[in-house]
């Protein structure tokens, strides 16, 4: 164990212990005897086995979750530890699994893969907060725990997508708006990889329980130390729809400009936008049918990779997509899901395996939360 790592564990249960003697002397009981009413402990385990044509490699392109093919895997393992009293709050969060294992960061800081979140905010008046540390993005529709989306695999929208962030933040919750301001470290980093920070946004609105609009950004120059600075400014839509009890919809829509990055001139602007429709139908407690429609345009590869097309110089990628599965939950906090998910990129572009430009794909995975 290197001395990074026993530093952190170190450091979780020395905060750990500053939250119980902190508390209320007000306790749960049975299984949580002993723990503080403030302190809440939770996990999370996920398994998957995943299979698709493009068999290049047993990695699976484009996958974040559900990555290796024709394997009995583990998705996510996690055990999360949140205090919450009026004026303070925490959150400790340890995972292992595929997800942070490609997803998370890699060496020299391969060791804060085992972070999902680590934060701690203050309440400087009614409804507001100031936290500080790890978190998960505050962009896109479709999130990191597979038990909480529609599908287990993440629609490519949601891939370019930071899955983490780190910094500062400042919120306010109010009857139908809520807001954050953020400064970041960056575009999916924790350990920053420059000099320069990031600002983020996020603006919601809950009119009523049928619907809530969510805007989200993130602005700043994510280049490597070293590298021509070019500033992104990434930009998430999301709307959220309930018309009726056994319908959930969610519509997502992804804008991307990052200046000096057109493919075709390295002085002018290039973007991307992306987006997707899911639909979840729920015809009993324990049944649910949904669908998906996705596309990701990146003619400049500003987050994708440049591939070559015939007739032409390069591109970015240019991709849609439809899914369609199938879930039954057992209990309130597991499930069982199987789907289907069917690629098809530019007819020029051949990124998949034996020079084709379609991908198909099936997923059978399941979860419990406790």
């Amino acid at each position: 164990m290197t001395y990074t790592l026993k530093y952190f564990l170190l450091t979780i249960v020395l905060v750990t212990g500053i939250f119980i003697s902190s508390a209320q002397e007000k306790e749960k009981k049975g299984l949580f005897a002993g723990f503080p009413e403030e302190l809440t402990l939770s996990g999370y385990v996920d398994t998957y086995i995943a299979y698709d044509n493009d068999k290049g490699n047993p990695l699976r392109q484009f996958s974040s979750i559900a990555p290796y093919r024709d394997e009995f895997r583990i998705n996510l393992a996690m055990i999360a530890l949140r205090y919450s009293s009026k004026i303070i709050r925490g959150n400790i969060g340890i995972q292992f699994g595929d997800v942070p294992k490609l997803n998370w960061p890699q060496e020299p800081n391969e060791y804060l893969q085992f972070i999902q979140e680590a934060n701690i905010g203050v309440s400087p008046g009614k409804n507001s907060w100031i936290d500080g540390g790890f978190f998960i993005t505050h962009i896109g529709g479709e999130g990191l725990i597979p038990k909480y989306n529609f599908f287990t695999s993440l629609s490519l929208c949601t891939y370019y997508e930071p899955f983490y962030q780190s910094g500062i933040k400042y919120s306010y919750t109010g009857k139908k708006f809520y807001t954050s301001v953020m400064i970041l470290n960056g575009y999916n980093v924790l350990a920053d990889n420059n000099k320069n920070k990031s600002f983020g946004l996020q603006i919601g609105y809950k009119p009523n329980d049928k619907v809530d609009f969510t805007f989200n950004n993130i602005t700043g120059n994510e280049m490597p130390s070293g590298e021509e600075g070019k500033t992104r400014i990434y930009n998430n839509l999301v709307i959220k729809i309930y018309p009726a009890k056994k319908i959930d919809i969610i519509i997502c829509g992804d804008f991307c400009l990052q200046d000096k990055s057109a493919i075709d001139d390295s002085t002018s602007p290039g973007s991307m936008f992306s987006g997707f429709v899911s639909l979840k139908f729920k015809p009993s407690n324990k049944i649910s049918l949904m669908l998906r429609g996705e596309f990701f345009q990146d003619k400049d590869a500003v987050m994708s990779p440049v591939y070559p097309v015939t007739g032409e110089t390069s591109t970015g990628m240019k991709t849609y997509g439809v899914s369609a599965g199938a879930e039954y939950n057992p209990t309130a906090n597991s499930y069982f899901r199987l789907e289907g998910r069917y690629l098809s990129a530019d007819k020029n572009q051949q990124i998949f395996y034996d020079s084709k430009n379609t991908r198909s794909e099936v997923i059978l995975s399941g979860g419990i939360e406790f």
